[in-house]
């Protein structure tokens, strides 16, 4: 028989009625918010970012990263508006299909810097702020000819 994986459930309820549910199974994390899940941290704090409260006690959770796990371009698809604006195309003139290995060619080994200096979900979400925020995306966004 094989063995059993050890599981730990962490769940945490936010103000707007959704759950964020994390779960580690063996050395893998699943990250669940709301109706999202993912496996990819990166994508995770990116989706949190727009769901929690910055005061909240999620950021403070410690983190531990298998860095070949992160794909960049789940975490810049959220970062660069997300849902919103690749599906109803409001500001981008081009989908995120075309446009994700621009961004990820300009932004990817930024994501990957950040997990890489990073103790705990807080200090993802700061280095997000500080380097990969809308109005840097933005005009990045307006150099390529990638929005209206």
């Amino acid at each position: 028989m094989g063995q059993r994986r050890q599981s730990k459930q962490t769940n945490i309820k936010l103000l707007n009625q959704d759950f964020v549910r994390i779960t580690k199974s063996g050395d893998e994390y699943l990250y669940e918010i709301g109706e999202t899940i993912t496996a990819d941290l990166a994508e995770a704090v990116a989706i949190l970012m727009r769901t929690v409260d910055s005061q909240d006690l999620i950021w403070k959770k410690s983190i531990v990263v298998d860095i070949d796990k992160i794909q960049t371009k789940k975490a810049l698809y959220w970062l660069s508006g997300g849902d919103l604006e690749w599906i109803t195309l409001h500001n981008y003139c081009k989908n995120w299909l075309d446009c994700q290995d621009i961004f990820e060619d300009e932004f990817g080994f930024i994501v990957l810097s950040i997990i890489k200096k990073s103790k705990k979900l807080e200090d993802i979400k700061s280095g997000f702020m500080k380097y990969l925020n809308l109005p840097t995306i933005y005009e990045f966004a307006l150099e390529k000819n990638l929005v209206r």
